[in-house]
């Protein structure tokens, strides 16, 4: 997962009006929201082109299937999910009082994520666990949950947002690709990042084949750059334009408009990589990304 500013979206002409229109017939009961469901369908493209088609939630393109406009806070009856008492399957509950879902957010372009199938639909394994964000949407304290609009901003999401700038950088990543939760157990963000890896299904082994596949071949450069730039230190003839060089192409897999998927895990890689102190200029290049 890495940041999507979705401030950027390009919406088409007339599609506000439309929005407008429609999620005042829902709010009035003339309509349900899946009668009107072109409307968010008519920004797939626009959302898909801030990731390059890639899903906003795991980063991978999936071929051959139909990826899909994932409403962030659910349109429709709101389920209950959290983590069972082993911090691995999850456990459904009702929702008390029951939740009719946001439908206040049902058209608006500020609450779509693009997301591909394996990330946005419930089902189950052959283990019978499930996951897929379906009509999940946790909270980090159920009964700050917004029944209105003006309550929106008492809620703690227990699950990561692709479109907040912080969110992503709680995924940790072992040497294998795999995401866990570094933080203490049980508190707030490692409750956020257990959920969301197990309902999002992040964890997948071919999600993780993919990160480690790309780092393989990202590590080979960030290793010459380290030797140029100590090179560059020693003052060393050609050091700087080989140092040089070697930033222009990590720069290049890390940029959001490059087809490198799993960027999020790349910076994580680079970020703590070891000799960090030794190069600063690892924290530069990331700052200015």
């Amino acid at each position: 997962m890495r940041y999507i500013d979705n401030m950027f979206i390009d919406i088409p002409d007339g599609w506000e009006a439309r929005a407008t229109s429609a999620s005042q017939q829902l709010l009035s009961g003339t309509i349900t929201a899946n009668d009107r469901s072109s409307i968010w369908g008519q920004l797939k493209l626009p959302l898909s082109s801030l990731s390059l088609k890639r899903c906003w939630y795991c980063e991978t393109t999936i071929p051959r299937t139909d990826n899909a406009v994932d409403h962030y806070r659910p349109k429709g009856q709101v389920k209950g999910v959290r983590l069972a008492a082993n911090g691995i399957d999850l456990e459904r509950y009702d929702i008390t009082p029951r939740h009719g879902g946001y439908k206040w957010l049902a058209f608006s372009a500020e609450n779509f994520r693009f997301t591909c199938d394996h990330c946005n639909e419930y089902r189950k394994n052959l283990e019978g666990t499930y996951g897929g964000k379906w009509n999940y949407f946790p909270l980090i304290d159920e009964s700050q949950r917004a029944y209105q609009d003006i309550d929106l901003d008492y809620e703690v999401p227990s699950i990561l947002d692709p479109c907040n700038p912080l969110d992503w950088r709680l995924l940790a990543y072992d040497s294998n690709g795999k995401p866990f939760s570094r933080f203490e157990p049980g508190s707030d963000e490692d409750t956020k990042v257990c959920l969301s890896i197990r309902i999002l299904h992040l964890d997948q082994e071919g999600l993780n084949e993919g990160r480690r596949a790309q780092w393989s071949q990202l590590q080979p450069i960030v290793a010459s750059a380290k030797r140029q730039y100590l090179q560059v230190l020693s003052r060393r003839a050609g050091a700087q334009a080989a140092f040089t060089s070697s930033l222009k192409q990590i720069k290049q897999w890390l940029n959001p408009k490059s087809q490198s998927s799993y960027i999020g895990f790349l910076l994580y890689k680079l970020e703590t990589d070891g000799d960090k102190e030794l190069h600063p200029w690892i924290d530069e290049l990331i700052r200015v990304l």
